[in-house]
């Protein structure tokens, strides 16, 4: 007997790239963001995974005290240090990326920040370095009906102030500038970084499609689906009478359990007269769908991280005693388990505030505190 691998593994990712809008796609049709944010949002148990990943990957904020520091430039609107950190992450947590605008003033320094989107921004063409000197956001998504002239198109972040003062000249100076676009990636193998998600699609989509079915069972009242066979009616009046009939009987939450049928059958075979009632007994079982619920389940998890049962599945008896140990030990375990990806937050911060206008941090400390649930619910690393 031959085997051989299926073609699912030996299919490549290859860069799509667009010259109408001179940037590589983001999956095959580039709505891959838009498609992950939807199963995301779509599966309890994904949106409550990518939540508490972002959790622990932003922690409970820097070490240093920022809280005073204010990064926005609009004078009554307060954004610190560590409201940019949540905003990265929750792009991170669904993206493992993010697009990060970094503006800069006359003297070359960074003043402002701000996270775009990831949905809305995209790579553009690389150069023989495999550099991507553009990105470029379509703020109306990219549809099929959107037109090369309703996307801007950025510089990507290079912080060197000759390259700068080249960009600034080219724009026609400090006016027109529109300042540059960091795209930071969790991962570097590919072009767009791939979604935790994306190893657990098919377990969100099982979530969803369930939903959608206890969804038409309960409408239905959890009644045996009636199949009501009729034979022509003299006419259209009578028929209307008819139908309007069996849904005020049914009850309009009740009236999809009903599915009536033009039909016609031999009486010589039987005479039951101009109607025959069939019926599909209902026979839902929550025991039945238990095992694809919490297999699903357990997969999602593990792409994220692989996060401890017992910080998304509140189980009666499944937390240990009363001072919440096995709970405590999660969030420890959990936490070293994110703290690779707290490191590159960390650095990113660290190059984000180089040459920042204000030297709001002079310790330069960039550190990220760890998530506690529980006052004393992190054991020291």
């Amino acid at each position: 007997m031959k085997s051989r691998i299926p073609r699912a593994y030996k299919k490549e990712k290859q860069d799509i790239y667009n010259k109408r809008f001179g940037i590589i796609f983001n999956g095959e049709d580039n709505l891959k963001p838009l498609m992950t944010e939807n199963i995301i949002d779509l599966s309890p148990t994904a949106a409550q995974c990518a939540d508490t990943y972002q959790s622990f990957l932003v922690g409970s904020g820097f070490e240093e005290d920022l809280e005073t520091e204010n990064l926005s430039d609009v004078r009554w609107e307060k954004r610190t240090p560590n409201d940019l950190l949540e905003q990265i992450g929750e792009s991170v947590a669904r993206h493992q990326g993010a697009f990060i605008w970094v503006g800069y003033n006359a003297n070359f320094q960074k003043y402002s920040f701000k996270v775009l989107p990831y949905e809305l921004c995209r790579v553009g063409k690389k150069d023989d370095d495999n550099y991507s000197g553009k990105i470029v956001v379509s703020p109306n998504g990219w549809g099929k009906y959107l037109k090369a002239d309703e996307v801007d198109v950025y510089d990507s972040y290079n912080p060197n102030a000759v390259i700068i003062q080249t960009q600034v000249e080219r724009d026609g100076g400090w006016e027109h500038y529109k300042g540059q676009v960091w795209f930071f990636k969790m991962n570097h193998k590919y072009t767009y970084p791939v979604p935790l998600i994306d190893r657990a699609l098919s377990f969100a989509e099982v979530e969803y499609h369930m939903g959608l079915y206890y969804k038409g069972t309960v409408q239905r009242s959890f009644e045996d689906i009636t199949y009501i066979r009729h034979r022509e009616f003299p006419n259209e009046e009578d028929e209307r009478t008819f139908i309007k009939n069996i849904e005020e009987l049914s009850g309009v939450e009740n009236s999809s359990s009903k599915l009536i049928i033009k039909d016609d059958w031999d009486d010589e075979k039987e005479s039951i007269g101009n109607f025959k009632f069939d019926t599909i007994k209902n026979d839902v079982n929550a025991e039945k769908y238990a095992h694809f619920e919490s297999s699903s389940s357990n997969f999602i998890r593990k792409a994220f991280r692989n996060i401890p049962p017992q910080l998304i599945d509140y189980v009666a008896g499944k937390l240990g005693n009363t001072s919440g140990e096995d709970l405590v030990k999660a969030q420890s375990v959990y936490n070293a388990l994110v703290a690779k990806d707290r490191l590159k937050l960390e650095r990113l911060f660290t190059e984000l505030f180089h040459n920042y206008e204000k030297d709001m941090n002079p310790t330069h400390n960039w550190k990220i505190k760890q998530y506690a649930l529980l006052k004393d619910g992190t054991i020291n690393q």
